[in-house]
């Protein structure tokens, strides 16, 4: 188990690592628009795509990462007035009642999204019609990252809770 639960982080610690750097082509993109459109008056027709394509990339495939490092939103205020044990216990529950619940549709939906996009090889509406059918993988695969690293700090958690490390 303990393989397997370091096996998660490393994905998700190493993907959260390469996928930073899809900040720099991402600046890059924006930038060539920009001084293309202000200085030319010779906007593109793909620039704002390729943006939405590479933030999707960028923010979804970092999800897990966050997990890992908890540095996700969550609203902690009254939280963080109990004891650890009993932080431990709120994570648990809601767990099971959010997470779990949340997680398995959106794998379920996102693979049936992508599934859907690469059989009938979605292509954008725009004049480039970049492929869509490979921006929408990104979702599902993401999801089971962000699953897979949800329940390795579920096991954590459980076995903080029983006094381990």
């Amino acid at each position: 188990m303990d393989s397997l639960l370091r096996l998660i982080d490393d994905v998700n610690e190493h993907a959260g690592r390469w996928v930073a750097y899809l900040i720099l082509p991402m600046i890059f993109v924006v930038m060539y628009e920009v001084i293309l459109r202000r200085l030319f008056n010779a906007p593109t027709t793909w620039a704002f795509d390729m943006t939405t394509y590479i933030y999707a990339g960028h923010f979804m495939l970092g999800l897990g990462y966050v997990l890992l490092h908890e540095r996700h939103v969550r609203i902690d205020v009254i939280s963080q007035q109990f004891p650890n044990k009993m932080q431990l216990w709120l994570r648990i529950i809601t767990f099971w009642i959010l997470f779990v619940p949340y997680m398995a549709a959106l794998c379920y939906g996102g693979v049936e999204f992508a599934l859907e996009s690469w059989i009938q090889w979605e292509r954008g509406q725009n004049t480039w019609r970049p492929p869509l059918y490979i921006v929408k993988t990104i979702i599902p695969v993401a999801a089971f990252m962000l699953a897979a690293q949800g329940f390795s700090n579920f096991i954590k958690d459980v076995r903080k809770l029983k006094g381990g490390r």
